[in-house]
C-alpha cells in the first residue's frame, strides 16, 4: 500500500471519525465447509438450483443482471448464501463475479483464502486505475475483494466510480452478485437501490426481527429498489410452523409474494447462522 493511500484511509480514523463498525460473528475456518460443491448433499444443490431459477425469472431481460445480497442483521447468513448462489450460476458455465461491498466487515475473501487489499475501496477511492479481479479456485467464478476499510463506504458505493465499475462488469460477466452490509445497521446497502437489478434478502427465522425486516424492505422500496426474493436460512421444523409462517403471511399480504418461493434454501443452509 502506498503512503498516500495509507494517509487517505488513516486520516479519518480515530475515535471521532472512524467508520461505523458492524458487530458480527467471527469467521471460522470451518465456515468454508458450508460452501456449495460437488460433494454437497443432493438436497442442498437442488435448493440453490431453485433459487437460481427464481432469480433468472427476475432478471428483467438484462444481459448481465446485478443482484445485491443482503440481510437485516449480522448473523443471518448473507455472505455464504451470496457465495453459494454465485457458485450455483458458475456451475452452468456462466461468467460470475462476486463483489464484496461490505467494506466495514469484509468476509468473502476469507472463504477463498485471498487477501482483501487492493480491491473495491482502492478502486472507488481512485488509488487503483484497473480492476483487480481475483480467481477463486471455482471454475467461472471471480471475486473483487473489499479492499482496505475506508472512512466513507456509503459515499464510495454511491459514487460515479461505482457506476463506471458496474457498467464495466456488466460487459464482461454474465451475472454479478454484491455482498452488502446488513440493511438495518448502515446505509451502504441502500445506496445501490438504483444501481442493481434487485435485492436478495437472507432471513434467518428465529434470529431476524420481523420489525427490522419490514422496515428494511419498506426502506429499500421507498428508494425504488426491486426485491427479487428472500432466502430462508437456518429454518428448522419448529420454525417452519411458527415464525416462518408469520413471515410468509405478512409478506404475501403486503407485497403479493413471500420468501416461500425460496423455501427450498432453508434446508440447504441450515448451518450457516455464524456467517455475516
Amino acid at each position: 500500500m502506498s503512503k498516500s493511500k495509507k494517509g487517505f484511509f488513516a486520516s479519518a480514523f480515530g475515535k471521532k471519525n472512524a467508520p461505523a463498525q458492524i458487530k458480527s460473528s467471527v469467521f471460522r475456518k470451518s465456515d468454508v465447509s458450508k460452501m456449495l460443491s460437488d460433494k454437497s448433499p443432493f438436497g442442498v444443490k437442488e435448493s440453490y438450483g431453485a433459487i437460481r431459477t427464481q432469480l433468472n425469472f427476475s432478471r428483467k431481460n438484462e444481459k448481465c443482471p446485478v443482484f445485491a445480497v443482503t440481510s437485516m442483521t449480522p448473523g443471518d447468513g448473507k455472505t455464504v448464501n451470496c457465495i453459494n448462489i454465485a457458485i450455483s450460476f458458475a456451475k452452468l458455465n456462466k461468467r460470475v463475479l462476486i463483489i464484496d461491498s461490505d467494506m466495514r466487515n469484509p468476509t468473502v475473501h476469507k472463504f477463498f483464502s485471498l487477501s482483501s487489499s487492493n480491491g473495491l475501496s482502492e478502486l472507488l477511492a481512485g488509488f487503483a486505475t484497473s480492476v483487480n479481479f481475483k480467481t477463486t479456485g471455482v471454475d467461472n467464478l471471480t471475486v473483487l475483494t473489499s479492499g482496505d476499510t475506508p472512512p466513507n463506504p456509503a459515499e464510495l458505493l454511491n459514487s460515479e466510480q461505482m457506476d463506471k465499475l458496474l457498467k464495466l462488469v456488466r460487459e464482461h460477466f454474465d451475472y454479478v452478485f454484491i455482498d452488502t452490509p446488513p440493511v438495518s445497521l448502515v446505509t451502504d446497502a441502500t445506496v445501490l437501490a438504483q444501481k442493481v437489478t434487485g435485492y436478495v434478502i437472507v432471513v434467518r427465522p428465529g434470529h431476524s426481527d420481523i420489525r427490522d425486516l419490514k422496515h428494511g424492505v419498506d426502506s429499500l422500496q421507498a428508494l425504488g429498489a426491486t426485491i427479487s426474493g428472500f432466502v430462508c436460512n437456518d429454518a428448522d421444523d419448529n420454525v417452519r410452523h411458527s415464525r416462518r409462517a408469520y413471515y410468509k403471511s405478512y409478506y404475501y399480504k403486503r407485497y403479493g409474494y413471500s420468501y416461500e418461493q425460496y423455501a427450498g434454501a432453508s434446508g440447504a443452509v441450515q448451518d450457516t447462522q455464524d456467517d455475516n
